[in-house]
Formats: C-alpha cells, sequence, structure tokens
C-alpha cells in the first residue's frame, strides 16, 4: 500500500491520465450497448481521476484546491464575458459567414425556443462533460502539467489527451475530425482561460457554452453546409489560439511574469 502511494505521489499525471481515460472507457461500455439510451456516467470520469490521485497524493489539501476552483466566482467581469461570449461568438461567425462560402441561407427557425433549451442544456451542464470534465483537466491537471511544461506545451499535451478521452464516442456516431481538431486548439484557450481566473467555474461555463452554442445554433445548417460551417468554427478556433499565444507567449499565457512551482511528482 505504502509502495502503491508513492508511485502515485511521483507520478501524478500518469496515474490521472491512466485513471481518467480507464474510468471513462469502462463506464462507456453500458452506455454503448444501450445505443447511447442510457446515462452517460463515463463522463466523470476525467473529475472522479482528480479526486482520487489528489487525496492519494496530497490528501484533503489537493481534494480542496480543486473544489476551491469548483466554485471560484470572484474574478473580472471581463473573464464571465470570455466564458460566456467567445464560444458563442465563434459559432455565430461561421454561421454568418458559411453563405460566403456556397452554403445555403440559415434556417433561423430551426433553433428551438429558449424555452425548450433550457432543460435540456441543464441536462447537459451535468451529464454531457462539463461537470464531470472540468475539475480534472483544468482542476487537476492543468497547474501539475505547467509545472514543469510551458502553457503551450502543456495546453497541447492535454490537448491531445483530452482528443484521445472522446475517441469512444466514434462507437455511437458521435466522432468527428473536426470535432477532435477543435479539442485540440481549445485546449490552448481552456488553458489561458484558467491561468488567468484559477477558476473551474469559467471553464465549466466555457465548456457548456461551447457544446450548446454547437448544438443549438448549428440545427440552422444540415449535410454539408453543417459541417462546412464547423470546420469554419474549427478555423476560427485556430485563429484565437494563435492569436493567445502570439499576445501572451508561450510561457504562462498571463501577461504578468507568473511563478511557477514544481510539484514533486508529476511526471
Amino acid at each position: 500500500m505504502i509502495s502503491l502511494l508513492s508511485t502515485v505521489r511521483r507520478h501524478q499525471l500518469t496515474t490521472f491520465f491512466s485513471l481518467a481515460l480507464g474510468l471513462t472507457w469502462l463506464g462507456f461500455i453500458p452506455f454503448w450497448l444501450s445505443n447511447g439510451d442510457s446515462i452517460p456516467w463515463f463522463t466523470f470520469g476525467p473529475m472522479a481521476a482528480g479526486f482520487i490521485v489528489a487525496s492519494l497524493s496530497g490528501g484533503w489539501t489537493s481534494v480542496k484546491a480543486i473544489l476551491a476552483s469548483m466554485v471560484k466566482w470572484r474574478v473580472h467581469p471581463t473573464w464571465y464575458l470570455v466564458a460566456f461570449g467567445l464560444p458563442f461568438a465563434t459559432q455565430l461567425t461561421s454561421i454568418m459567414i458559411n453563405p460566403l462560402f456556397g452554403a445555403a441561407a440559415p434556417a433561423w427557425a430551426n433553433i428551438p425556443a429558449f424555452s425548450e433549451m433550457m432543460p435540456i442544456i441543464a441536462l447537459y451542464a451535468i451529464f454531457s462533460g462539463p461537470l464531470g470534465e472540468e475539475p480534472g483537466w483544468r482542476g487537476f491537471a492543468t497547474s501539475r502539467l505547467l509545472a514543469s511544461h510551458s502553457a503551450l506545451a502543456g495546453s497541447l499535451i492535454l490537448g491531445v489527451i483530452w482528443a484521445v478521452w472522446h475517441f469512444p464516442l466514434g462507437l455511437v456516431g458521435d466522432l468527428s475530425l473536426y470535432g477532435t481538431i477543435n479539442v485540440l486548439l481549445a485546449a490552448v484557450v481552456f488553458t489561458w482561460l484558467y491561468q488567468n481566473t484559477g477558476s473551474v467555474l469559467l471553464a465549466f461555463i466555457m465548456h457548456l457554452t461551447h457544446q450548446n452554442s454547437v448544438r443549438f445554433l448549428g440545427q440552422v445548417f444540415t449535410g454539408g453546409d453543417y459541417v462546412q460551417q464547423q470546420w469554419l468554427g474549427v478555423g476560427i478556433w485556430a485563429v484565437i489560439a494563435v492569436i493567445i499565444v502570439a499576445h501572451y507567449g508561450t510561457e504562462s499565457f498571463v501577461r504578468r511574469p507568473k511563478m511557477r512551482f514544481a510539484v514533486a511528482g508529476t511526471v
């Protein structure tokens, strides 16, 4: 037991990523067998892995740090605008320019009424990833990755693993190349948001806004027009990621020099 705890403490990230993938993919089996008609508990894999490794490696202090970031709401109002507005604006912009590339005019009437969307958004907030993922990816992994990597390198490492984490969705027809690339780009933007706020709550809001902007605004197109619009969205996310790196540099994604404290055994 002591040897196991020692190994976890020395290799926190390796343990976390292994657990996050393992718990998720194991939990995905009943969802797959039900053809996607059961509750997707597998989305809580990253959060469960984060709390497990935090408790084993740092005890209540590490667990409390994640919990505190999940409810941290005292940040500059600008960051709320970013979390809510950036994903929405990205999706809306891709919709508006899509006809310039040959798509039909957006069918705005296809978007459900706000009263119809809200219950669905509430359910997806819990069971579609934002709640189950962000405490793990941002609350646990990001600070530990950035203890030994630049913000850009850490984002790309996390982005690749985050994209791989989604692979089982291909078994139920919910995986695409544009979505996979978008996850990698989004990892840069989410790191920037988290580095400047220290708030998993803000990451949760951005995740939720992005998902539902795609889910509901994307209904204005069908078929090839929809796919093209999503690729345009990927292009916009790429531009945003490049702007972040160009403006803030690769090291920390914050304007002021930020001390990075090494976390023992994070590799």
